[in-house]
């Protein structure tokens, strides 16, 4: 997928990086990875830390993920 926009990604416990593609979402206009894209490479996953901060998930107007 070189070239394509992606997100890397490792799990806590390993130094291997995943990278994901990204998604375009038509509401926003941004660039977006699925919690579902996320689960499919780390199937343990329950959430997502950008250094000690988490990461939040989209959601629709109703804040429903």
């Amino acid at each position: 997928m070189s070239g394509a926009p992606s997100q890397a990604f490792r799990a806590q416990s390993s130094s291997k990086i995943i990278t994901i593609p990204t998604r375009h979402d038509t509401k926003s206009g941004v660039r977006i990875v699925l919690w579902k894209d996320i689960q499919r490479c780390f199937e343990h996953a329950r959430y997502i830390l950008c250094g000690q901060d988490m990461v939040l998930f989209l959601t629709d107007d109703d804040f429903e993920e």
